[in-house]
């Protein structure tokens, strides 16, 4: 933890314990350093940039400068290798004689996403600055005196529905009845997306298509590809940007494929092998709207036999509307692909184009 001391001599306990974690952005692959800027009333209070290593959260402890009635706005910036990431901002003020805890989750559906004064980004789109972590426009209830300041970011990674709150008062007015509007309910199309195609080829002949079925563009910075190499339970975090029109497709490519005129968008983390399992997640949630392979599972080297996840290129039967939404379910390239053997890179050609489906 790192403690900033902005006013020395305090007796008291004022503070701010700045929390920040993140549910889909990796230490130290993706991040490697976070830079905080606290500004007050009175001018900028702190502007520092610290290394991070190992998991989620990292902290950082602030002081007041001249007074503990100060509102301040807090900065959290992601960098890897100096290079901004993920940002986000919240408001917030001192209570005497109280820390108060202020919780910054940095999703990977902001990154990449750069907000103009006042905002902040929230499920890949700006949004205004959050007010005293937005949460009812005040603190959470139950936390003797409001120690808790939650950023407005969802605790369990489901979208709010809408529905009232629990009836508790948050700030010591009585509940209005009106939906919760800490994260707002921003009309955003539902995600309809599907991989419908899947290279692994030789060497870094890796891609993966994907098409969206829904009637509305869709905005892929909200959503992710997990990669979950060998069996394992944890996974890399890919990810997506660009906007996917209605129908159309979105080809994420490795970057040393040998033919990438067909690809959207390359990266060096879509290094797959046939033994590694993938899902496709949007908006923060924890089931994955399709999945490929059977994440836990190490089949050796491939699922299947013919058509196999190893050296092939394989396509999405037509007609499905729905993707796998079971990563832990058994799994059978055969049951929903159709494919063949990779040959070369000729194999490519038909990426982003779905010509197997009139």
């Amino acid at each position: 933890m790192l403690t900033v001391g902005a006013l020395a001599g305090c007796a008291d306990e004022t503070s701010l314990l700045v929390e920040v974690t993140s549910p889909d952005v990796v230490v130290p692959d993706d991040v490697d350093a976070l830079r905080f800027q606290v500004a007050g009333e009175s001018g900028s209070m702190l502007d520092q940039t610290f290394s991070i290593q190992g998991a989620w959260p990292h902290s950082l402890t602030v002081l007041p400068k001249d007074s503990t009635s100060e509102a301040v706005t807090i900065t959290v910036t992601a960098l890897k290798a100096g290079t901004l990431v993920v940002e986000r901002r919240v408001n917030a003020g001192f209570t005497p004689g109280l820390q108060r805890r202020i919780d910054v989750a940095l999703t990977g559906s902001c990154v990449g996403v750069m907000c103009g004064a006042g905002e902040t980004c929230s499920d890949g789109r700006c949004v205004p600055d959050l007010l005293d972590g937005g949460v009812d426009g005040g603190m959470d209830a139950g936390m003797d005196g409001g120690e808790i300041v939650d950023t407005g970011v969802r605790d369990t990674g489901v979208r709010d529905t809408g529905v009232d709150d629990t009836g508790v008062r948050d700030t010591g007015v009585p509940d209005t009845g009106l939906p919760d509007t800490g994260l707002p309910d921003s009309g955003l199309a539902p995600p309809e997306l599907l991989f419908t195609e899947y290279i692994e080829g030789s060497g870094n002949n890796k891609a993966l298509e994907i098409q969206n079925l829904g009637s509305m563009p869709f905005d892929l910075g909200r959503c992710q590809i997990q990669r979950y190499t060998n069996g394992a339970t944890t996974f890399l975090s890919i990810p997506l940007t660009g906007t996917v029109a209605p129908g159309a497709l979105h080809v994420i490519c490795n970057t040393s494929i040998d033919v990438s005129t067909s690809c959207d968008q390359t990266t060096g983390s879509l290094n797959h092998n046939g033994d590694d399992a993938l899902t496709l997640h949007c908006d923060g949630d924890a089931t994955p709207i399709d999945s490929f392979g059977r994440v836990g599972e190490d089949p050796g080297t491939e699922w299947g036999t013919s058509p196999s996840s190893l050296d092939h290129v394989l396509t999405r039967q037509c007609g499905l509307t729905m993707g796998d939404t079971n990563p832990s379910d058994p799994f059978d390239p055969a049951t929903e692909w159709t494919g063949r053997a990779w040959v070369s890179s000729a194999d490519l050609a038909g990426l982003g184009t779905r010509a197997e489906c009139p």
